[in-house]
C-alpha cells in the first residue's frame, strides 16, 4: 500500500468540479484508492464519498492506493 498526505489548497476545498475529476482520474485504475480526512474515509471512484469528506481550504488529507 502507498499513500501520501497532501493540504488542500483550493479556496474553495473539495467541491463538485474538483471532485468529479478526482473520482475520473481515480476510475482509471485498478488499485483501490482511498481518502481520509481525520476519521473519515471515502472511495476516491465515488463521487458522494469524496464530496461527504466535506475538505475545505487548509485541511490535510491522506490518499492510500493497494493494488
Amino acid at each position: 500500500m502507498l499513500g501520501f498526505k497532501y493540504t488542500i489548497t483550493d479556496s474553495e476545498g473539495i467541491h463538485a468540479r474538483p471532485a468529479g475529476m478526482l473520482v475520473k482520474q481515480a476510475a482509471g485504475y485498478k488499485s483501490d484508492i482511498k481518502i481520509a480526512k481525520g476519521e473519515k474515509s471515502a472511495d476516491a471512484k465515488r463521487i458522494f464519498g469524496v464530496m461527504g469528506l466535506g475538505t475545505k481550504a487548509g485541511e490535510e488529507i491522506t490518499v492510500t492506493a493497494d493494488g
